[in-house]
């Protein structure tokens, strides 16, 4: 019967493989070194980030840069302010401009 042959099994080479070695150059190794800065900032907490910039500026004798607001949290601000009196129409102003983006 014709399914009970043996299979072939593929042999594998007996030669010795020689791998070469890679040659760093300065661009790659900057590269894998921002690959790696990159990795272990996405592992800290945000907090924890900030404060150790903070405190690296202090270390350097410069005034930590601020952040500036975007639009969305300057009217997110001007809406609360006044235990929220402008609210009303800010958001109407929000919402104009949205709906004059979709269209």
């Amino acid at each position: 019967m014709f399914f009970f042959k043996k299979k072939k099994v593929a042999r594998k080479s007996t030669k010795a493989v020689l791998k070469t070695k890679q040659i760093s150059s300065p661009d790659r190794d900057r590269a894998n070194m921002l690959k790696m800065i990159r990795i272990m900032r996405r592992k800290i907490s945000p907090e924890i980030l900030a404060k150790a910039e903070t405190a690296a500026f202090s270390q350097i004798g410069q005034i930590p840069p601020t952040l500036s607001d975007n639009d969305a949290s300057k009217l997110f601000k001007l809406a609360m302010n006044n235990n929220g009196a402008r609210r009303q129409e800010i958001l109407e102003l929000v919402e104009r401009r949205v709906n004059k983006q979709l269209h």
